[in-house]
Protein backbone atom coordinates (compact mmCIF):
# COMPACT_ATOMS: atom_id res chain seq x y z
CA UNK A 1 0.00 0.00 0.00
CA UNK A 2 1.44 3.68 -1.35
CA UNK A 3 1.92 5.40 2.04
CA UNK A 4 0.80 9.36 1.12
CA UNK A 5 3.37 12.22 1.68
CA UNK A 6 2.01 15.25 1.37
CA UNK A 7 3.50 18.36 -1.15
CA UNK A 8 2.82 21.91 -2.62
CA UNK A 9 2.58 22.15 -5.96
CA UNK A 10 1.33 25.64 -7.69
CA UNK A 11 -1.80 26.04 -10.01
CA UNK A 12 -1.51 28.10 -12.61
CA UNK A 13 -2.84 31.32 -10.87
CA UNK A 14 0.34 30.89 -8.84
CA UNK A 15 -1.75 29.61 -5.60
CA UNK A 16 -0.08 26.81 -3.86
CA UNK A 17 -2.51 23.43 -3.99
CA UNK A 18 -1.70 20.06 -2.01
CA UNK A 19 -0.75 16.97 -3.71
CA UNK A 20 0.30 13.13 -3.15
CA UNK A 21 3.71 11.87 -3.65
CA UNK A 22 3.47 7.93 -3.34
CA UNK A 23 5.90 5.93 -1.98
CA UNK A 24 6.38 4.98 -5.74
CA UNK A 25 7.70 8.50 -6.64
CA UNK A 26 9.70 8.92 -3.61
CA UNK A 27 11.62 5.54 -4.54
CA UNK A 28 12.26 7.27 -7.70
CA UNK A 29 13.91 10.11 -6.17
CA UNK A 30 15.79 8.27 -3.84
CA UNK A 31 17.28 5.99 -6.66
CA UNK A 32 18.17 9.32 -8.45
CA UNK A 33 19.72 11.05 -5.57
CA UNK A 34 21.89 7.75 -4.61
CA UNK A 35 22.87 7.86 -8.38
CA UNK A 36 23.79 11.23 -8.56
CA UNK A 37 25.86 10.26 -5.20
CA UNK A 38 27.80 7.46 -6.85
CA UNK A 39 28.52 9.36 -9.88
CA UNK A 40 30.23 12.48 -7.61
CA UNK A 41 31.98 9.37 -5.35
CA UNK A 42 33.54 7.99 -8.70
CA UNK A 43 34.66 11.68 -10.50
CA UNK A 44 36.37 12.09 -6.76
CA UNK A 45 37.95 8.64 -7.02
CA UNK A 46 39.29 9.37 -11.25
CA UNK A 47 40.17 12.84 -9.82
CA UNK A 48 37.46 14.96 -12.00
CA UNK A 49 36.07 17.87 -10.81
CA UNK A 50 32.85 17.93 -8.99
CA UNK A 51 31.37 21.35 -9.73
CA UNK A 52 27.19 21.53 -9.13
CA UNK A 53 26.94 24.76 -9.88
CA UNK A 54 28.23 26.62 -13.24
CA UNK A 55 31.58 28.02 -12.79
CA UNK A 56 30.90 31.94 -12.04
CA UNK A 57 32.17 34.88 -14.36
CA UNK A 58 35.67 35.35 -14.36
CA UNK A 59 35.07 39.04 -12.66
CA UNK A 60 33.08 37.76 -10.31
CA UNK A 61 33.96 36.53 -6.48
CA UNK A 62 31.93 34.54 -4.44
CA UNK A 63 34.39 32.27 -2.06
CA UNK A 64 34.34 33.80 1.39
CA UNK A 65 38.01 33.73 1.54
CA UNK A 66 37.99 36.52 -1.20
CA UNK A 67 36.24 38.93 0.64
CA UNK A 68 38.38 37.82 4.02
CA UNK A 69 42.16 37.80 1.88
CA UNK A 70 41.92 41.95 1.45
CA UNK A 71 40.59 42.23 4.99
CA UNK A 72 44.04 40.00 6.26
CA UNK A 73 46.00 42.13 4.21
CA UNK A 74 44.68 45.36 6.15
CA UNK A 75 44.41 44.17 9.44
CA UNK A 76 45.20 46.99 11.66
CA UNK A 77 47.16 45.26 14.53
CA UNK A 78 47.02 48.76 16.12
CA UNK A 79 48.77 47.60 19.25
CA UNK A 80 51.66 46.45 17.20
CA UNK A 81 55.63 47.03 18.08
CA UNK A 82 55.84 47.83 14.37
CA UNK A 83 53.79 50.87 15.04
CA UNK A 84 54.55 51.75 18.76
CA UNK A 85 57.50 54.31 16.49
CA UNK A 86 60.17 52.96 18.55
CA UNK A 87 58.45 53.70 21.95
CA UNK A 88 59.44 52.67 25.57
CA UNK A 89 59.22 48.92 25.42
CA UNK A 90 58.06 48.23 28.68
CA UNK A 91 55.11 50.70 28.16
CA UNK A 92 53.93 49.09 25.29
CA UNK A 93 53.87 45.65 26.86
CA UNK A 94 51.74 47.21 29.08
CA UNK A 95 49.06 48.15 27.04
CA UNK A 96 49.32 45.15 24.52
CA UNK A 97 49.46 42.65 27.75
CA UNK A 98 46.12 44.38 28.70
CA UNK A 99 44.64 44.17 25.41
CA UNK A 100 45.74 40.53 25.01
CA UNK A 101 44.17 39.71 28.38
CA UNK A 102 41.20 41.47 27.71
CA UNK A 103 40.57 39.61 24.36
CA UNK A 104 41.28 36.28 25.95
CA UNK A 105 39.08 37.16 28.90
CA UNK A 106 42.25 35.87 31.89
CA UNK A 107 42.31 35.61 34.61
CA UNK A 108 39.63 34.08 36.20
CA UNK A 109 39.11 34.53 39.98
CA UNK A 110 40.00 31.50 41.59
CA UNK A 111 39.78 32.25 45.44
CA UNK A 112 40.06 29.09 46.61
CA UNK A 113 41.63 25.69 44.51
CA UNK A 114 40.44 22.46 45.82
CA UNK A 115 42.26 19.27 45.26
CA UNK A 116 40.02 15.97 44.54
CA UNK A 117 40.61 12.35 44.09
CA UNK A 118 44.53 12.48 44.59
CA UNK A 119 46.29 9.04 43.79
CA UNK A 120 49.82 8.06 43.25
CA UNK A 121 50.88 5.82 40.32
CA UNK A 122 54.38 4.37 39.12
CA UNK A 123 55.21 5.86 35.65
CA UNK A 124 58.09 3.65 34.90
CA UNK A 125 61.90 4.48 34.67
CA UNK A 126 62.26 5.78 38.25
CA UNK A 127 59.59 7.91 37.75
CA UNK A 128 56.26 9.03 39.80
CA UNK A 129 52.83 10.64 38.86
CA UNK A 130 50.25 11.79 41.18
CA UNK A 131 46.77 12.25 39.52
CA UNK A 132 44.60 14.90 40.88
CA UNK A 133 41.77 16.80 40.00
CA UNK A 134 41.92 20.51 40.39
CA UNK A 135 38.19 22.30 40.78
CA UNK A 136 38.67 25.59 39.19
CA UNK A 137 35.11 27.18 39.43
CA UNK A 138 31.42 25.21 39.30
CA UNK A 139 31.27 22.96 36.99
CA UNK A 140 35.40 23.12 35.77
CA UNK A 141 38.26 20.35 37.47
CA UNK A 142 41.08 20.65 35.93
CA UNK A 143 43.37 17.23 35.89
CA UNK A 144 46.43 17.61 36.78
CA UNK A 145 49.42 15.23 36.76
CA UNK A 146 52.80 15.36 38.77
CA UNK A 147 55.47 13.54 37.75
CA UNK A 148 59.27 13.46 39.42
CA UNK A 149 62.21 11.70 40.09
CA UNK A 150 62.15 8.86 42.47
CA UNK A 151 64.23 9.56 45.78
CA UNK A 152 64.40 13.06 44.58
CA UNK A 153 63.42 15.97 47.40
CA UNK A 154 65.48 18.97 46.44
CA UNK A 155 63.77 22.03 45.02
CA UNK A 156 63.64 22.12 41.43
CA UNK A 157 62.71 23.61 38.71
CA UNK A 158 58.85 23.27 37.39
CA UNK A 159 57.18 22.37 34.21
CA UNK A 160 54.00 22.48 33.04
CA UNK A 161 53.31 20.25 30.39
CA UNK A 162 50.82 20.43 27.20
CA UNK A 163 49.71 18.12 25.13
CA UNK A 164 48.70 18.24 21.34
CA UNK A 165 45.81 17.59 20.11
CA UNK A 166 46.24 14.13 18.28
CA UNK A 167 45.90 12.40 21.45
CA UNK A 168 45.86 13.44 25.22
CA UNK A 169 48.75 14.29 28.17
CA UNK A 170 48.94 10.48 29.22
CA UNK A 171 51.29 10.35 25.92
CA UNK A 172 53.86 12.18 28.29
CA UNK A 173 54.12 9.89 30.82
CA UNK A 174 54.51 6.37 28.17
CA UNK A 175 50.82 5.41 28.51
CA UNK A 176 48.83 4.09 25.72
CA UNK A 177 44.89 4.75 25.21
CA UNK A 178 45.27 5.50 21.57
CA UNK A 179 46.04 3.23 18.48
CA UNK A 180 48.64 5.84 17.21
CA UNK A 181 49.77 6.55 20.56
CA UNK A 182 52.39 3.85 20.18
CA UNK A 183 53.55 5.66 16.80
CA UNK A 184 54.08 8.76 19.21
CA UNK A 185 55.87 6.73 21.54
CA UNK A 186 58.21 5.44 18.98
CA UNK A 187 59.72 9.05 18.50
CA UNK A 188 60.22 10.17 21.80
CA UNK A 189 56.76 11.57 23.01
CA UNK A 190 57.25 10.56 26.48
CA UNK A 191 58.28 13.82 27.18
CA UNK A 192 57.20 14.65 30.71
CA UNK A 193 58.48 11.47 32.02
CA UNK A 194 62.04 12.36 30.46
CA UNK A 195 62.25 15.77 32.01
CA UNK A 196 61.09 14.23 34.90
CA UNK A 197 64.00 12.30 35.12
CA UNK A 198 65.74 14.49 34.59
CA UNK A 199 65.15 16.31 37.20
CA UNK A 200 62.06 18.86 36.47
CA UNK A 201 58.54 18.50 38.72
CA UNK A 202 56.38 17.94 35.33
CA UNK A 203 53.22 19.63 36.11
CA UNK A 204 50.94 18.00 33.37
CA UNK A 205 47.53 19.74 32.37
CA UNK A 206 44.56 18.08 29.96
CA UNK A 207 43.57 20.72 28.20
CA UNK A 208 39.74 21.51 27.33
CA UNK A 209 38.16 19.13 24.81
CA UNK A 210 41.01 16.66 24.52
CA UNK A 211 42.03 13.55 26.23
CA UNK A 212 40.20 12.96 28.89
CA UNK A 213 38.64 16.35 29.46
CA UNK A 214 36.86 15.61 25.42
CA UNK A 215 33.33 16.18 25.68
CA UNK A 216 30.99 13.18 26.88
CA UNK A 217 27.74 14.74 27.83
CA UNK A 218 26.51 16.26 24.32
CA UNK A 219 24.75 13.73 22.43
CA UNK A 220 25.18 13.77 19.86
CA UNK A 221 28.23 15.62 19.42
CA UNK A 222 30.20 16.94 16.24
CA UNK A 223 33.50 14.89 14.92
CA UNK A 224 35.72 17.09 15.55
CA UNK A 225 36.30 17.34 18.95
CA UNK A 226 36.52 20.77 19.90
CA UNK A 227 34.06 22.58 17.84
CA UNK A 228 31.09 22.23 20.00
CA UNK A 229 33.38 23.71 22.91
CA UNK A 230 34.31 26.14 20.57
CA UNK A 231 30.88 27.66 19.37
CA UNK A 232 29.49 27.24 22.65
CA UNK A 233 31.80 29.59 24.19
CA UNK A 234 31.24 32.27 21.52
CA UNK A 235 27.80 32.21 22.23
CA UNK A 236 29.47 33.77 25.58
CA UNK A 237 31.27 36.06 23.96
CA UNK A 238 34.49 33.50 24.91
CA UNK A 239 36.63 31.57 23.29
CA UNK A 240 38.32 28.09 24.32
CA UNK A 241 42.11 29.30 23.46
CA UNK A 242 41.09 31.56 26.74
CA UNK A 243 39.92 29.06 28.82
CA UNK A 244 42.53 26.90 28.13
CA UNK A 245 44.60 29.73 28.93
CA UNK A 246 42.86 30.60 32.07
CA UNK A 247 43.65 26.66 32.86
CA UNK A 248 47.28 26.99 32.91
CA UNK A 249 47.51 30.59 34.49
CA UNK A 250 45.24 28.99 37.39
CA UNK A 251 47.85 26.41 37.65
CA UNK A 252 50.55 28.54 37.92
CA UNK A 253 48.69 30.22 40.49
CA UNK A 254 48.27 26.52 42.58
CA UNK A 255 51.65 26.10 42.00
CA UNK A 256 52.76 29.58 43.11
CA UNK A 257 50.81 28.83 46.07
CA UNK A 258 52.58 25.64 47.21
CA UNK A 259 49.46 23.72 46.40
CA UNK A 260 51.16 20.88 44.83
CA UNK A 261 53.18 20.08 48.16
CA UNK A 262 56.34 19.19 46.36
CA UNK A 263 59.60 20.92 46.51
CA UNK A 264 60.34 23.24 44.00
CA UNK A 265 61.94 26.35 42.58
CA UNK A 266 58.98 29.18 42.75
CA UNK A 267 61.21 31.62 40.57
CA UNK A 268 61.48 28.62 37.45
CA UNK A 269 57.86 27.83 36.60
CA UNK A 270 58.16 27.01 33.12
CA UNK A 271 55.97 25.60 30.42
CA UNK A 272 56.02 23.38 27.43
CA UNK A 273 53.68 23.42 24.87
CA UNK A 274 53.70 21.13 21.61
CA UNK A 275 51.41 21.86 18.24
CA UNK A 276 47.66 22.91 20.27
CA UNK A 277 49.46 23.16 23.64
CA UNK A 278 52.31 24.87 21.98
CA UNK A 279 49.29 27.62 21.06
CA UNK A 280 48.62 27.70 24.69
CA UNK A 281 51.62 28.36 25.74
CA UNK A 282 52.13 30.93 24.14
CA UNK A 283 49.48 32.78 24.61
CA UNK A 284 49.96 31.99 28.36
CA UNK A 285 53.48 32.89 28.98
CA UNK A 286 52.28 36.00 27.27
CA UNK A 287 49.92 37.33 30.13
CA UNK A 288 51.60 35.28 32.85
CA UNK A 289 54.68 37.00 33.95
CA UNK A 290 55.45 34.48 36.65
CA UNK A 291 56.21 32.04 33.62
CA UNK A 292 59.63 32.33 33.79
CA UNK A 293 60.31 30.39 30.39
CA UNK A 294 58.43 28.98 27.68
CA UNK A 295 59.28 26.16 25.04
CA UNK A 296 56.53 26.49 21.63
CA UNK A 297 56.42 23.12 19.61
CA UNK A 298 55.34 22.69 16.59
CA UNK A 299 53.45 26.04 16.98
CA UNK A 300 54.62 29.15 15.97
CA UNK A 301 53.96 30.96 12.71
CA UNK A 302 52.79 34.47 11.28
CA UNK A 303 48.77 34.20 11.58
CA UNK A 304 47.85 35.74 8.65
CA UNK A 305 49.96 33.29 6.48
CA UNK A 306 48.89 30.34 8.10
CA UNK A 307 46.49 29.91 10.79
CA UNK A 308 43.78 32.60 8.99
CA UNK A 309 44.25 30.86 5.61
CA UNK A 310 43.96 27.00 6.35
CA UNK A 311 41.19 25.08 7.39
CA UNK A 312 40.26 24.52 11.07
CA UNK A 313 37.85 22.16 11.46
CA UNK A 314 38.54 22.40 15.02
CA UNK A 315 37.91 26.00 15.42
CA UNK A 316 41.26 25.56 17.92
CA UNK A 317 43.83 28.08 18.46
CA UNK A 318 41.55 31.21 17.77
CA UNK A 319 41.50 34.73 19.46
CA UNK A 320 38.42 36.78 18.11
CA UNK A 321 39.77 40.46 17.19
CA UNK A 322 43.86 39.71 17.85
CA UNK A 323 44.37 40.77 14.41
CA UNK A 324 42.85 44.40 15.13
CA UNK A 325 45.71 44.60 17.58
CA UNK A 326 48.65 42.72 16.99
CA UNK A 327 50.03 39.37 14.83
CA UNK A 328 52.63 36.20 16.77
CA UNK A 329 55.77 38.48 16.81
CA UNK A 330 54.28 41.05 18.98
CA UNK A 331 52.46 38.31 21.24
CA UNK A 332 56.37 36.65 21.42
CA UNK A 333 57.67 40.34 21.93
CA UNK A 334 55.52 39.82 25.63
CA UNK A 335 57.43 37.17 26.90
CA UNK A 336 60.40 39.48 26.85
CA UNK A 337 62.84 39.16 28.29
CA UNK A 338 62.25 36.25 29.96
CA UNK A 339 63.86 33.17 27.47
CA UNK A 340 61.54 31.84 24.74
CA UNK A 341 62.43 29.00 22.35
CA UNK A 342 60.70 27.46 19.34
CA UNK A 343 60.87 24.72 17.72
CA UNK A 344 59.97 23.48 14.61
CA UNK A 345 60.27 20.54 11.80
CA UNK A 346 61.72 21.61 8.64
CA UNK A 347 58.88 20.37 6.54
CA UNK A 348 56.31 20.86 9.23
CA UNK A 349 52.80 21.06 7.02
CA UNK A 350 51.01 23.51 9.75
CA UNK A 351 53.97 25.40 11.38
CA UNK A 352 57.40 25.02 8.96
CA UNK A 353 60.64 26.12 10.55
CA UNK A 354 60.81 29.17 8.44
CA UNK A 355 58.09 30.55 9.42
CA UNK A 356 58.53 30.08 12.76
CA UNK A 357 62.05 31.53 12.36
CA UNK A 358 60.66 34.53 10.81
CA UNK A 359 58.31 35.51 13.81
CA UNK A 360 61.11 34.82 15.96
CA UNK A 361 63.42 37.54 14.67
CA UNK A 362 60.86 39.95 14.15
CA UNK A 363 60.42 39.90 18.03
CA UNK A 364 63.76 39.91 18.59
CA UNK A 365 63.64 43.98 18.52
CA UNK A 366 62.01 44.22 21.91
CA UNK A 367 64.49 41.81 23.27
CA UNK A 368 67.10 43.87 22.38
CA UNK A 369 65.39 46.99 23.73
CA UNK A 370 64.84 45.34 27.25
CA UNK A 371 68.34 44.16 26.78
CA UNK A 372 68.32 40.54 26.14
CA UNK A 373 68.43 39.84 22.56
CA UNK A 374 70.06 36.47 22.72
CA UNK A 375 66.80 35.38 25.13
CA UNK A 376 64.96 34.07 21.86
CA UNK A 377 66.05 31.16 19.81
CA UNK A 378 64.41 29.03 16.91
CA UNK A 379 65.27 25.45 16.84
CA UNK A 380 64.65 23.10 13.50
CA UNK A 381 63.84 19.24 13.45
CA UNK A 382 64.88 17.80 10.88
CA UNK A 383 61.10 16.16 9.49
CA UNK A 384 57.40 16.57 9.54
CA UNK A 385 54.92 18.38 12.46
CA UNK A 386 55.79 16.17 15.71
CA UNK A 387 57.87 15.97 18.43
CA UNK A 388 61.70 16.74 18.54
CA UNK A 389 62.99 15.71 22.13
CA UNK A 390 66.24 16.01 21.46
CA UNK A 391 66.42 19.02 19.87
CA UNK A 392 64.33 20.56 22.58
CA UNK A 393 66.24 19.14 25.30
CA UNK A 394 69.48 20.76 23.72
CA UNK A 395 67.37 24.49 23.62
CA UNK A 396 66.03 24.19 26.67
CA UNK A 397 69.67 23.51 28.63
CA UNK A 398 70.97 26.03 27.15
CA UNK A 399 68.01 28.82 27.49
CA UNK A 400 67.06 27.60 30.91
CA UNK A 401 70.32 26.30 32.58
CA UNK A 402 70.33 22.83 34.34
CA UNK A 403 68.99 19.98 34.94
CA UNK A 404 70.64 19.33 31.16
CA UNK A 405 68.20 16.65 30.05
CA UNK A 406 69.81 13.04 29.33
CA UNK A 407 67.26 10.66 27.33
Amino acid sequence: MAVARPKLEHTRSGRPRTCVVTARHFDIWTFRARRLALARKAARWLGAPVAPYPPPPQDVALNPIEAHLPMLDRAPLALSWAQAGGRDAAAWQQAARDKLKELLQVPRETASLEVLHPAEFDAGYGVMRRRLFLRAADGLDIPVHLLWREGSSEDRPALIYLAGSTSGVHVGWGEVRMPADYLRLGIGADMARQAARAGYLIVAVELAAFGEREERRLTPRSAARCIDAHNRALWLGRSLTGERVADVMTVVDWIARGGSGMPHDAERIYLFGHSSGGTIALFAAAVEPRIAGVVVSGALGFIREGAAVRRNPEGDGIVPGLLNWMESDDVVSLVAPRPFVAVSGTDDHIFPFAGAQRVVESARDVYRHLGQPDALRAHAGEGPHRYYPDVTWEAMAAAFGPPVIRR
